[in-house]
């Protein structure tokens, strides 16, 4: 699996700011612009603060010469390199749950512009759920009669509802991606060991960064791009680790249903 988190990791690395801008491109069609900066703010307290600059400066570029001909190839970009990083993922899922690829080459093609386009969408509402705010939500109560209480319950329990959808997110991506039938839960084991273990693993890496800038002297002016490449990896191997979980216990699952037997191999999805 290491070979396969490195695979999958530049294809993220390189669909990442096309990925970024096709976000900030939705956010303005949606009418709410002013998201996307936000959601940076927000992720201060678990990404390195070196990355998000990164991600801040090109961004700011982009806006800067920004233009109708030019967002729709950064759209059109950004569907192609994000669909491409999806089609990584698909097949290292394969690996991770030992199934091969029996889906033809346009239905892939197709169901990854599908999933770009749907976890954008999820990733909108996750930091949504946590966008609203006591304020926001108090409003929202009194248009439709609720007491100070459920106030009082969103302002603490929006970011477990959020952290939740994203278990959500992940369970989907472990159930989508894969050329393999099994049951469909919302919730799996090895999405919420993965959601916890990458909150644990960004707050600890953004700790080492923040503590240790030496690396600055090793890469020079490529450091902050090497600090978002080795998070980006720490990211997929969290991924990569919580499918093969899941893969392990539906095996043990199945091997026990079938009375101790041998396990057989799982079967494909349907092309």
């Amino acid at each position: 699996m290491p070979s396969y988190t490195a695979a999958l990791s530049f294809w993220v690395f390189f669909s990442l700011f096309p990925f970024i801008l096709f976000l900030v491109a939705l956010l303005g069609f949606l009418g709410i612009p002013g998201f996307f900066d936000w959601m940076v703010n927000q992720a201060r307290t678990v990404m390195p603060e070196q990355t998000l600059g990164l991600v801040e400066q090109i961004v700011g570029q982009v806006r800067a010469r920004s233009s109708g001909g030019l967002l729709s190839f950064v759209v059109v970009i950004a569907l192609w390199s994000s669909s491409a990083a999806v089609r990584m993922a698909m097949h290292a899922l394969n690996i991770a749950c030992d199934v091969e690829e029996s889906r033809p080459a346009w239905k892939r093609y197709l169901l990854s512009i599908i999933y770009t386009i749907f976890l954008a969408a999820m990733v909108v509402v996750a930091v949504g759920l946590m966008l609203i705010g006591p304020q926001v939500m108090e409003w929202i109560a009194a248009q439709v009669g609720l007491g100070p209480l459920f106030v009082v319950l969103w302002t603490w329990l929006r970011f477990p509802v959020a952290l939740l959808l994203l278990m959500g997110i992940v369970a989907l991506v472990y159930y989508l991606f894969p050329n393999i039938e099994q049951p469909f839960q919302f919730i799996t084991p090895g999405a919420i060991l993965a959601v916890l273990v990458w909150l644990a693993a960004s707050l600890g890496f953004s700790f080492c960064v923040s503590n240790f800038p030496d690396y600055s002297a090793i890469y020079g002016g490529f450091g902050a791009i090497i600090v978002l490449l080795v998070y980006v990896f720490i990211s997929v191997a969290v991924l990569l680790f919580g499918a093969e979980m899941n893969a392990e216990i539906y095996r043990r699952f199945a091997d026990g249903e079938d009375g101790g037997k041998k396990p057989q191999k799982q079967p494909n999805r349907p092309s």
